[in-house]
């Protein structure tokens, strides 16, 4: 039998994609806040709100996963409340019932001053979204020893465009002021990638914090600019070149982890940015 897999945020960008990538391995269940299911063929949904215990515990109880793969909770409005409360009830959910428990968590728990930063870099977040995440890794960490949380990067797909490549593509049709900051690095990852890589990692028994990210330092213009290159988008003078400095924001300057320790781990290959477009055309 197929092992049973819980995605939190199937409605998601990356819970979507895990949900299809895992059908051939995995037996999926899958949980919305409020949005309505889209039939899925072998995929069972489940509307949960993750702050309620007592939903909580009927889910588990229903699908009786083995491995939860915790993507749910956006760094945007009601979503950025739930996070650490989710986190915390279904990681000691999970640990009192012997499941697997993988949280997804964010490069943002740095303040990118001083990357690049490996899984023993004591976290500085200097954005909401960052502080509830290191919250929630903190919570996770005192009561579920097992769990794995997973700290990504920016996240993009190369056959559809994710919500920020899509208004970048906007712009470029509308001609309305655009920048794309040279100053703020990342380790961007293919959906698809981070995907594979996490659903090899549910059979594996590591605990403990995990860097996955790709093994490529962009900034904000050169990954944009590859990006609409490869959807077939001439950059308009509109895009222009920018720095945190000159925005006046408060962001992380530099978040390059170093992903070493997972990549040594796993066998899946951690794609650059490059090398996923050639394996897409392959």
């Amino acid at each position: 039998m197929k092992p049973r897999l819980l995605v939190t945020g199937a409605a998601g960008f990356l819970g979507g994609h895990l949900i299809q990538q895992a059908e051939k391995d995995f037996t999926i269940s899958g949980t919305l806040h409020r949005t309505p299911a889209t039939g899925i063929p072998g995929v069972t949904f489940h509307v949960c709100d993750l702050r309620q215990p007592e939903e909580v515990r009927i889910l588990l109880y229903r699908v009786r996963p083995e491995v939860i793969i915790h993507t749910a909770c956006s760094e945007r409005g009601e979503g950025l409340q739930a996070i650490v409360p989710a986190a915390a009830l279904l990681a000691m959910q999970a640990a009192e019932r012997g499941i697997r428990f993988i949280h997804l968590s964010t490069d943002q728990v740095f303040d990118g001053e001083t990357a690049p930063y490996t899984e023993n870099c004591p976290t500085n977040p200097i954005n909401p979204y960052g502080q509830a995440k290191a919250q929630a890794e903190e919570v996770i960490a005192s009561v579920n020893s097992k769990a794995t949380v997973v700290r990504t990067s920016l996240l993009y797909d190369l056959r559809i465009p994710d919500r920020q490549t899509k208004q970048l593509i906007q712009t470029a049709q509308t001609g309305e002021p655009y920048r794309l900051f040279t100053d703020e690095f990342r380790c961007p990852v293919w959906v698809e990638n981070l995907s594979e890589v996490l659903l090899e990692l549910a059979g594996k028994d590591y605990a403990g914090i995990l860097n996955l990210g790709s093994p490529e330092r962009l900034n904000r213009w050169d990954l944009g600019m590859k990006l609409l290159t490869h959807f077939g988008i001439t950059p308009t003078p509109n895009i222009q070149q920018g720095t945190i400095e000159e925005s006046g924001l408060v962001r992380p300057k530099d978040l390059t982890m170093d992903s070493t320790k997972a990549q040594r781990l796993l066998s899946t290959t951690f794609l650059r940015i490059d090398d996923a477009m050639e394996h897409l055309s392959s």
